[in-house]
């Protein structure tokens, strides 16, 4: 039915129906879209999950360091006086106070996250009760006038309309009116909802920034003490200095032992790597030679052919000119030996595997999260007074961490320490190798083909409290900082 043009000048409705149809259109306005509510809403609620997923991300971090801290102060705990003046009992607490110093940083970035939601959950809270006094104010209007000049007078309205087409239009906008305030009332239900939902999450929010707070004040407080306990077993252990000197080799020699087990595996897998790529260039001479002495052969048979038929006198004498000299057979020199052995790569471990030349820090930590408790290189040890050199990190975890392959490759060496656990060496290309070590279950085999990510084992015991991945990379003979592959 098509509306007139003059609609509104020739129609003079009365006064509620002009309040009804303005508030109608207002509040279909605001709920279709104010502001665009429609298309708002999928940012707010992209934000609202982002933002729960990193408190959830730091809610497991806190989980597992709390964990670790767990496990260190259990075992010392349990340890003898003796054991409590050792170098075992100071690694146990040099540990914790690692832990409760990642701990007090993670809480510190959770209360930061829980002030932005405060933040969020107030604007929420703010918006929400100025749309619900909004509706409200409009709603009341809507009714007051519906109760002053509606009902009984529909009938008049439509008995009052100039013509039958301008009847029809009448009813066709009460009916419309009547639904739109059935929604409404509707809406207005469900914005309160709203209000007192927004209410109880902003208190809810509150609840846990002041709980955080208080972790945070006991956790100092941890860590105070804890480096109280420190100065005391090093003062202890000092004192005597035989016994200080001899536990201090045994540590140091515990670390030898590690990293000339680690070395002594890649240099066999180097020699390996040099012995497959020598076979492959044996195959590649041979191949050449093969194939320059078949084709000697075909071009001394072509030779025989034209010779028999020129003394037949069916070739002319130039025909020997069209012979086709042999084309040669480009090999490839093989790079000088050095530091670095070329791979001689599959295809299948190509496709399995980062190219670790162009993915440094990215790719994922060999545990889903830790505490670096050596770093890579030469360190002084302040409390020690030593240099102290790791050709990897120590990663601290929680006993029975689930370790992971940073990257796909072939396990090509397992090995195993008393001191130390499992060995587990995996090959890339270009020469790459990652090693992890300190496993005790393991679920690889030698030779096996894996993936990124995939289980390679769970983290051993230490005999001091708690668990240590060790993990290093190395290009070819080469030691590399991990860290400056793994994930920032």
């Amino acid at each position: 039915m098509k509306i007139p043009e003059n609609f509104y000048e020739r129609i003079v409705l009365p006064g509620f129906m002009y309040r009804v149809l303005r508030i109608a259109a207002v509040l279909m306005l605001f709920f279709s879209g104010f502001p665009h509510a429609a298309t708002a809403a999928v940012p707010e609620n992209s934000e609202i999950s982002r933002i729960m997923k990193e408190r959830q991300a730091v809610e497991q971090n806190l989980l597992s360091l709390k964990q670790q801290l767990k496990e260190y102060q259990s075992k010392l705990n349990l340890t003898t006086r003796r054991e409590s003046q050792s170098f075992k009992a100071l690694e146990n607490i040099r540990n914790q106070i690692l832990v409760l110093e990642r701990i007090i940083s993670q809480n510190q970035s959770y209360l930061e996250k829980l002030d932005g939601d405060i933040d969020r959950l107030r604007q929420k809270l703010e918006g929400n009760r100025q749309i619900y006094g909004r509706i409200s104010d409009d709603f009341r209007r809507t009714a007051v006038s519906v109760y002053k000049y509606g009902g009984n007078r529909e009938i008049e309205h439509l008995f009052g309309a100039g013509s039958v087409n301008n009847a029809l239009v009448r009813a066709q906008y009460m009916g419309f009116f009547t639904r739109a305030i059935r929604h409404d009332v509707n809406e207005l239900q469900q914005v309160a909802v709203k209000l007192e939902n927004s209410r109880l999450e902003l208190e809810q929010s509150y609840q846990q920034k002041a709980a955080m707070v208080r972790e945070q004040e006991r956790q100092l407080k941890t860590w105070a003490v804890s480096k109280k306990e420190k100065e005391v077993v090093l003062d202890r252990l000092k004192k005597n200095k035989q016994e200080y000197a001899a536990q201090l080799e045994a540590v140091q020699q515990k670390r030898r032992q590690l990293q000339s087990r680690i070395e002594s595996l890649i240099l066999a897998e180097q020699r390996a790597m040099e012995v497959e790529r020598e076979r492959q260039k044996k195959i590649l001479e041979a191949r050449r030679l093969e194939a320059k002495r078949l084709e000697a052969k075909r071009l001394e048979a072509q030779r025989a052919l034209i010779k028999k038929e020129k003394l037949q006198g069916q070739v002319p004498d130039t025909a020997h000119k069209e012979i086709k000299k042999p084309e040669k057979v480009q090999v490839k020199t093989p790079e000088k030996p050095g530091a670095v052995v070329p791979g001689g790569d599959s295809p299948e471990l190509e496709r399995v595997s980062a190219d670790f030349d162009t993915v440094a820090g990215s790719l994922p930590w060999p545990v889903r999260s830790g505490v670096v408790a050596q770093k890579f290189g030469s360190v002084e040890d302040k409390d020690l007074k030593i240099v102290t050199t790791n050709n990897g990190i120590d990663i601290s975890v929680p006993e029975n961490t689930q370790v992971r392959a940073v990257s796909g490759g072939k396990v090509v060496q397992i090995a195993f320490l008393p001191t130390f656990g499992n060995i587990v060496i995996i090959r890339h290309p270009k020469s790459y190798l990652t090693v992890y070590a300190n496993l005790g279950q393991l679920n690889v085999v030698k030779d096996e083909l894996i993936k990124s990510q995939q289980l390679l084992g769970v983290s051993g015991r230490m005999a001091e409290g708690g668990s240590v991945v060790h993990f290093e990379i190395w290009k070819g003979r080469i030691k590399q900082n991990p860290e400056k592959w793994l994930r920032r």
